[in-house]
């Protein structure tokens, strides 16, 4: 018999049984958008790349699908996970009993069922353009950007306002802010009070790729901002 019906038939049995789901947890500020939809052969997910995981289970599929910078994740037929870049038209909603079959990684949580797949969305904003809002003053007691902010850097500080802009669309947050060439921050907007200074004072340089020079990267206590335009 044919392994796919085979699983079928068994996880199957297993739903008509007492199999019951636990709620899955759903990381990195990811939604869920579809509890279990109606699939199809050429796939609701627009740019679809699945992968067959022995192990899968809803929050792997979506780190996989998040580190991969797909903004579309979705578990479908106990071990696929599903990972594109859009919804092709709105997905036709199944009954949550449709999606019956236990994640191949996990039999207490469900991965979608025959053509029945659950979809979760990254919190991604729109491709877009950012402008810049200047420099500003950051310091402890003066922060520029407000509550609550998201620190990283990078393996390189090369392209560093790149780098941080793109980190900051990907997770959702519609300001960005590099300080002295090594701190990229992510926020939702200004903090009270945010102090504006003359633009000479972000004059901390980072390096662009070969051939195309330096850019400037906020300063010492001194944050260069940005804003998603949309």
């Amino acid at each position: 018999m044919h392994t796919r019906l085979m699983l079928l038939l068994t996880l199957s049995a297993l739903a008509l049984g007492t199999l019951s789901f636990s709620p899955p947890d759903i990381p990195l500020n990811w939604t869920t958008v579809f509890p279990c939809a109606v699939d199809f052969g050429s796939r609701i997910i627009a740019g679809d790349v699945t992968v067959q995981d022995p192990n899968n289970t809803p929050a792997s599929c979506i780190e996989r699908c998040d580190a991969e910078d797909y903004i579309y994740a979705g578990v479908e037929y106990s071990n696929e996970c599903h990972c594109g870049t859009g919804l092709k038209g709105t997905p036709q909603s199944a009954p949550v009993s449709d999606c019956n079959m236990a994640c191949s990684g996990d039999a207490d949580l469900s991965c979608g069922g025959s053509f029945r797949i659950q979809i979760y969305k990254s919190p991604a904003l729109p491709g877009g353009g950012w402008f810049s809002e200047g420099c500003f003053v950051d310091t402890p007691t003066s922060p520029a950007l407000g509550p609550p902010v998201v620190h990283d850097s990078f393996s390189t500080n090369l392209n560093f306002v790149d780098q941080c802009i793109d980190h900051c669309e990907h997770i959702g947050y519609p300001f960005a802010g590099v300080e002295n060439g090594e701190d990229c921050q992510c926020s939702f907007g200004f903090a009270d009070g945010a102090q504006a200074v003359d633009q000479s004072e972000c004059s901390t340089l980072c390096p662009l790729p070969p051939g195309e020079g330096q850019e400037f990267c906020g300063g010492v206590q001194r944050i260069q901002v940005f804003h998603y335009a949309g």
